[in-house]
């Protein structure tokens, strides 16, 4: 089996439809690392820990820990396998078979690609690429795409996007081509400019491209969404994450539209749903 195969098919921690980043937050910081030219295996004391758990707290949903170990470890337990560990034959392991974190660094365990899959990575430049990309696309929405290519140093790649352009359409003629959140109507002649359709549920986490399932923003509340910046209620009113910072542009962009009720369609039937709404509070939005 090829090596995007292999990772194709890793095993996900599933709990109905929650967020778990973990394993492609790991890979993409390895084949980033690797694309910069790092050995083989990691060192999780000095390597992971803290470097992959800033990427959890950033692109992962908000929890009470973040814990690096988990991915690190549990890569190595595929049914096609293609990570390997180092020095973890000393670690005691949990019923559910984790380490602790304390063994991992005191038996100075290491991870990454087994030496064949490594060695695949380093003569085919352009796998690294292939790879890092459909983790992307796979696992985040597209406003946040662009900025995990640069983030981890990849090529930008949109060739494989799939996008329904009926939701597009419908979301938007049904908030009149307007932010629900400020209002923003910019046009030119009769196109929209700025305005994009937005998934309150990800599309990546089965999300429908139904009108009830999306809100018309434009682009800085798009990202503000996507990026668990603002979030809606029942009462379809803006919340503001209490995390958020910045100047007088931002509290009159972000701030000022704390608890204000949304512009809603004129159809009932294509308010934000409810379930939809309660998926991101839970595994996009920043309460903290």
């Amino acid at each position: 089996m090829e090596l995007l195969d292999k990772i194709q098919t890793i095993s996900r921690w599933r709990r109905g439809d929650q967020r778990a980043p973990h394993k492609p937050i790991m890979l993409l910081y390895a084949l980033s690392q690797y694309k910069q030219g790092h050995e083989r295996l990691f060192q999780f004391e000095s390597e992971v820990d803290n470097q992959v758990k800033e990427l959890l707290v950033q692109y992962g949903p908000s929890r009470k820990s973040y814990r690096a170990e988990y991915p690190f470890w549990r890569l190595a337990n595929e049914a096609e396998p293609f990570w390997e560990i180092l020095n973890g034959e000393q670690c005691v392991l949990s019923s559910q078979g984790d380490p602790r974190k304390s063994d991992l660094n005191k038996y100075n365990v290491m991870a990454g690609f087994d030496a064949n899959s490594y060695q695949n990575l380093i003569s085919n430049p352009e796998m690294i690429e292939k790879i890092a990309s459909k983790l992307i696309q796979d696992n985040f929405p597209d406003t946040l795409q662009e900025e995990l290519f640069v983030r981890f140093g990849f090529e930008v790649d949109t060739s494989t996007k799939q996008r329904d352009p009926n939701f597009r359409i419908n979301v938007l003629r049904a908030y009149n081509y307007r932010c629900a959140v400020c209002g923003f109507d910019l046009a030119l002649d009769t196109a929209p400019v700025g305005i994009e359709a937005a998934h309150i549920k990800w599309k990546q986490y089965s999300g429908p491209c139904e009108v009830s399932n999306g809100i018309a923003l434009c682009s800085i509340h798009h990202k503000a969404l996507d990026r668990g910046v603002i979030t809606l209620n029942c009462e379809l009113k803006v919340q503001v994450s209490p995390a958020t910072t910045g100047g007088p542009m931002v509290e009159r962009l972000i701030w000022d539209y704390e608890d204000q009720k949304i512009g809603l369609p004129r159809d009932m039937s294509f308010y934000p749903s409810e379930n939809m709404i309660d998926w991101h509070i839970r595994e996009v939005f920043k309460p903290v």
